[in-house]
């Protein structure tokens, strides 16, 4: 089990799903967390889950489209902790849609949460992490860019833009100390799966095309991200991590 303690750690997405999982996860490991996410009463119940268990969080209700907002969560990293050596970028939209009727304005603002958020809380938390002498920054991508899903195409580029931005990231990031990994997950039983309209349907599939026959937990995708964020993971840079049951195999 990896350890996080003395970790101060910044969990986007933070309340519900996989952010929260990530962030109570954590927490259990020894980090502070920073919770940030859009909707107060359910980031709130993440932060109290936290601390009624005896671990270190605050919350920042935050939108990642939001530049402002970026720099408060940031701020809020350094006057809680002292600064932040871990960035979990998982906050995302999920809409649904033919690629044929999306709109200009639609594209973009996907784009602004699922991308150039990630970017900019990166860079917004990088001054923290070289003061700390490094860090670990998650990107949480998606399984869909190897599936091509119909009616995600927006989000889909944005997941593949997210792998891209990984890369590019950790080649720089690298000489700082700060490693840039992302996972990307299956199925799971979130707010982005519940909008498909069939949910019986949706399950089948997946379960027939996973190698694991069992339907996945968010704790699966938080351990792997704790992985990246400790020690264990010292060696490891640039790189994505499928956590989706095998469902695909490359």
């Amino acid at each position: 089990m990896a350890s996080l303690a003395g970790r101060n750690a910044i969990v986007t997405g933070a309340a519900t799903g996989i952010g929260r999982a990530t962030a109570q996860l954590f927490a259990q490991r020894g980090a502070k967390v920073v919770a940030a996410g859009l909707q107060p009463q359910e980031l709130d119940a993440t932060v109290k889950a936290i601390t009624d268990a005896g671990g270190e969080a605050v919350a920042a209700h935050a939108d990642v489209s939001d530049p402002e907002a970026i720099a408060e969560v940031a701020a809020t990293a350094r006057s809680a902790f002292g600064g932040a050596d871990v960035l979990v970028n998982n906050a995302g939209v999920y809409p649904l849609g033919h690629w044929h009727e999306m709109t200009a304005d639609h594209f973009d603002d996907v784009f602004r949460v699922n991308v150039r958020g990630y970017q900019l809380l990166a860079q917004a938390v990088r001054p923290q992490m070289l003061a700390r002498g490094g860090g670990a920054i998650i990107n949480v991508s998606s399984v869909t860019f190897w599936t091509g899903m119909g009616l995600l195409s927006t989000y889909i580029a944005s997941k593949g833009a997210v792998i891209g931005l990984t890369r590019a990231i950790a080649r720089e990031a690298g000489a700082d100390n700060i490693r840039v990994n992302s996972v990307a997950p299956g199925a799971f039983a979130t707010a982005a799966s519940a909008i498909h309209a069939d949910q019986e349907k949706l399950w089948r599939e997946v379960l027939e095309a996973q190698a694991l026959k069992r339907r996945g937990e968010v704790e699966d995708v938080a351990r792997v991200i704790a992985f990246f964020a400790s020690e264990d993971a010292s060696f490891v840079t640039g790189q994505t991590l499928l956590v989706d049951g095998g469902w695909m195999f490359g």
